[in-house]
């Protein structure tokens, strides 16, 4: 299944101008499997997923994007959103009491949210979103690298706010994904890859970026 790993509706993210149905249609548009939807800070779309996924006809998964005082991280497994700022320690802490687990996003995009290095020494990281949709090309293969070195689960999502980016990355995963333990198990078991929409299909995501450097350079 290949699914948009994070994106951002205006029901519960103030600097969205997507709402989930029409991130739905845009998903069957362009050949996704699901989403999995990772407002910030907020789990509040968790009330109304069951009956938006019987309208829609289609998989909807809810995670989250938590800031911490370390840089964001997308969290899939927890039941409620923190009620303050966490420090990365602490929300790695809180991961593994409800048995969640927790990706860095962008950890190298030069906004002052990514977790960086810091994902060297952090115990508890199950995964590292390597390709970013609002991340540069280099930014994002250095992530994947490092993910790559560390053994981590590597992953893709678009961090779409408005519709038309969408899917710009994505994550294909080896098996079915029924609810959010199906993708806990999954990710811990790093049982699945990057990929980047090339505007008629999904490619893998690293030789694309690398072809984004390559035509640049030229």
């Amino acid at each position: 299944m290949i699914l948009d790993m994070h994106l951002h509706t205006c029901e519960h993210s103030p600097d969205s101008f997507m709402s989930v149905r029409e991130a739905v249609l845009r998903a069957k548009e362009i050949g996704l499997d699901g989403l999995c939807v990772t407002d910030h800070d907020s789990m509040g779309l968790a009330a109304e997923v069951e009956p938006l996924r019987r309208e829609c006809d289609f998989p909807l998964f809810v995670g989250i994007e938590v800031l911490t005082t370390g840089g964001d991280f997308v969290v899939v497994g927890l039941d409620r959103a923190p009620d303050r700022i966490l420090t990365s320690a602490e929300l790695m802490d809180l991961v593994a009491r409800c048995d969640a687990v927790a990706v860095a996003a962008h950890p190298f995009r030069d906004n002052g949210r990514g977790a960086g290095d810091l994902i060297l020494e952090l115990p508890g990281l199950t995964g590292v979103e390597c390709f970013n949709g609002s991340t540069k090309p280099q930014e994002n293969l250095r992530a994947w690298e490092l993910a790559g070195q560390l053994g981590l689960a590597q992953l893709g999502g678009s961090d779409a706010h408005h519709v038309e980016r969408l899917g710009r990355f994505a994550t294909r995963f080896d098996g079915v994904v029924r609810d959010e333990r199906d993708l806990v198990r999954l990710i811990r078991a790093r049982a699945c890859e990057p990929l980047a929409w090339n505007g008629t299909s999904f490619v893998p995501a690293p030789s694309w970026e690398r072809g984004k450097l390559e035509a640049e350079g030229s």
